[in-house]
């Protein structure tokens, strides 16, 4: 219980992009010395820097300047159509092509074969009106759409209003299965989506993210989806010249600004993070992440990553004027290098702002982390805490609700801070009628050391029998955001009760119809 909620604690913020940026356009020198004149050259140089900016009619006008024979052209347009999800006419362009030996071509080809195969039988939904094209691998997953397009309309409008973007549309977001999807899709290395907890990529112009009903209770469906749309409008801002730092602090800022803060957006504070992430030698330099963090070698070292950038972004932001991070982004179009760009708009380079940043870190008084976070090593009493609570379920499940009770009273206090055990005591407590006492242990989010649906559900379903209608609401709200298909989020109800033919949910009943057809067993019935 104790590693499995490690992994849903990171999973809540390991967001990312695939790779670090590199110059929109640029071609490797293969490529280039493939180039018939200066003319064509250019050409493509421009439409592939229009591709980054998602202005594909544009980039289609270009690519018609130049010779449809030559290699780079074809290259370029394989990209386009990659871009706009044609993946099939990118598979044919790149047959068409002669083999070349550069690793940008070698992944675009990967991709291309990738995404044709997943989305072979996939069904997409257009939103003309709102400029959203929806893409499902499994069908089953169309009830999330109008959380999905909400979730993009907000945030969307906080993006644009915080970094200055215009957005091009249509914002395609792609829902996959599994990770093998989402790697073939994107390119991303399956391993590494494994190690790091990834569950989303921003990348060839679109968000490839995986369904909700891939984990047992879900994940941050919606913060995702807007830390990811921060991607797409940086690389569309920036000209893809943004360094991995900027992109990543950026995007951790945005995926909470669309909405009203909780309480988890700053638990545990990044800066306690990073302080132990030094402590234990798992930080990096700012300028040196690497490729990608979800390409880090494990989860404690990307989340220690997301700590940084975070922090360091929010110093500079807090120690600049308003509009800074779209002047920056805007800078970077034209600028030699990120440093000039930084220097520029803000008078100082990285190193400068990194001097202030750590000064500023040294003198923040140590917080205590939870070991549940998992930089201690594994808790003390886990071990049998994860044996009484397997017990607790199955006598749960069976009906023993006393005798379950029982055996969770014997866990040590202190690891009811795994929000799935103390949803697992609270299902007792409830069950055991002792709901007055399921009501307290859940009362205060705070408490927990991370969101969790069922936990919120739970919560909803007490604040709705006690006749607390906002309280209610409230929970059913975060419930949905992390546990969109699980049954107590969605139908608003506990597992074999009733479920009323609509639910009061704003996204309608689809939601809890897609949940029950999961048919998913109840605790300690698996």
């Amino acid at each position: 219980m104790m590693k499995s909620l490690r992994v849903a604690f990171f999973v809540g913020v390991a967001l990312v992009a695939l790779f670090g940026p590199r110059r929109a356009g640029a071609q490797s020198d293969a490529s280039l010395r493939r180039w018939p004149s200066v003319s064509f050259r250019d050409a493509v140089s421009r439409a592939n820097e229009l591709i980054v900016a998602m202005e594909y009619d544009a980039a289609r006008a270009e690519l018609e300047k130049a010779d449809p024979n030559d290699p780079a052209v074809v290259l370029a347009k394989a990209r386009l159509a990659l871009h706009e999800e044609n993946c099939d006419l990118a598979v044919t362009l790149l047959g068409r092509a002669e083999p070349v030996q550069d690793d940008e071509t070698r992944l675009l080809a990967e991709v291309a074969r990738g995404c044709a195969r997943v989305t072979a039988a996939t069904i997409s939904e257009t939103d003309e009106v709102n400029g959203i094209v929806l893409r499902y691998q499994d069908e089953a997953d169309r009830a999330l759409g109008p959380l999905i397009t909400d979730t993009v309309l907000k945030a969307r409008a906080s993006i644009s209003q915080d970094l200055g973007v215009e957005w091009q549309k249509p914002t395609r977001v792609t829902i996959v299965r599994d990770l093998f999807s989402l790697s073939a899709m994107t390119g991303l290395p399956y391993a590494s989506a494994q190690t790091t907890g990834t569950v989303a990529v921003a990348k060839w112009g679109r968000v490839t993210i995986l369904s909700p009903r891939a984990s047992a209770h879900g994940f941050a469906l919606r913060d995702t989806l807007a830390h990811e749309l921060t991607h797409l409008a940086i690389s569309m801002q920036s000209r893809d010249r943004a360094p991995l730092w900027l992109h990543e602090g950026i995007a951790r800022r945005q995926e909470a600004r669309w909405r009203e803060p909780g309480p988890f957006d700053d638990k545990p504070s990044v800066e306690s993070v990073v302080l132990r992430g030094m402590e234990l030698k798992l930080d990096l330099p700012l300028d040196k992440l690497g490729p990608s963090i979800a390409m880090l070698p494990s989860a404690k070292a990307a989340m220690v990553a997301f700590a940084e950038v975070t922090s360091f972004v929010r110093m500079l932001v807090d120690s600049s004027p308003p509009g800074t991070l779209a002047k920056l982004l805007v800078a970077l179009r034209d600028a030699k290098t990120a440093d000039d760009a930084l220097r520029r708009v803000s008078g100082e380079t990285l190193a400068q702002w990194d001097a202030k940043w750590r000064a500023q870190l040294a003198k923040r008084p140590r917080e205590a982390l939870s070991p549940l976070l998992g930089f201690g090593g594994e808790p003390p009493g886990s071990a049998d805490a994860r044996e009484r609570a397997r017990l607790a379920e199955l006598l749960f499940g069976r009906g023993h609700p006393g005798e379950a009770l029982t055996q969770l009273d014997k866990v040590q206090p202190d690891l009811l801070a795994d929000p799935s055990l103390r949803h697992l005591r609270a299902r007792v407590l409830e069950r055991a009628n002792a709901k007055k006492q399921a009501e307290a242990l859940l009362e205060d989010p705070k408490q927990w050391i991370a969101s969790f649906g069922p936990c919120w559900a739970v919560r909803g379903r007490l604040a709705r029998e006690a006749g607390d209608e906002d309280k209610a609401t409230a929970s059913f709200e975060e419930a949905v955001a992390y546990d969109p298909l699980g049954f107590e989020s969605a139908c608003e109800r506990a597992p074999g009760d009733e479920v009323a033919q609509n639910t009061r949910s704003d996204f309608g009943g689809a939601l809890c119809d897609a949940a029950r057809a999961r048919n998913e067993p109840d605790i300690g019935q698996d």
